[in-house]
């Protein structure tokens, strides 16, 4: 039996990593800020807090983004399944195969 398309893609692992990410970046641009507003060479930093910027808002994104194709995957997925019949927890090979062995 093959695997639902949304069962084959680590939504978990994804999601972790671009949290992280995005926490990270938040946590720099608030140290950039505070770096930045204390001497007087605030020039210093800037490239530094847009790159953490950029990095937050395509974190944010795909945070985003992968909620939403998590959610529609996972309803189209489900209407193809065939509930009512019973799940088999063996293969009738393994079945056969302990039955010659007693």
């Amino acid at each position: 039996m093959s695997e639902r398309l949304v069962d084959r893609i680590p939504f978990a692992k994804i999601v972790a990593v671009l949290a992280v990410t995005f926490g990270v970046s938040l946590g720099l641009c608030g140290l950039t800020f505070v770096l930045s507003s204390g001497g007087g060479s605030g020039g210093i930093f800037v490239g530094l807090g847009l790159l953490e910027l950029i990095s937050m808002a395509l974190s944010a994104a795909g945070l985003l983004v992968t909620l939403f194709a998590w959610v529609l995957l996972t309803a189209v997925g489900s209407f193809g399944q065939n509930v009512s019949q019973p799940q088999k927890l063996f293969d009738e090979k393994e079945e056969t195969k302990h039955d010659k062995t007693l």
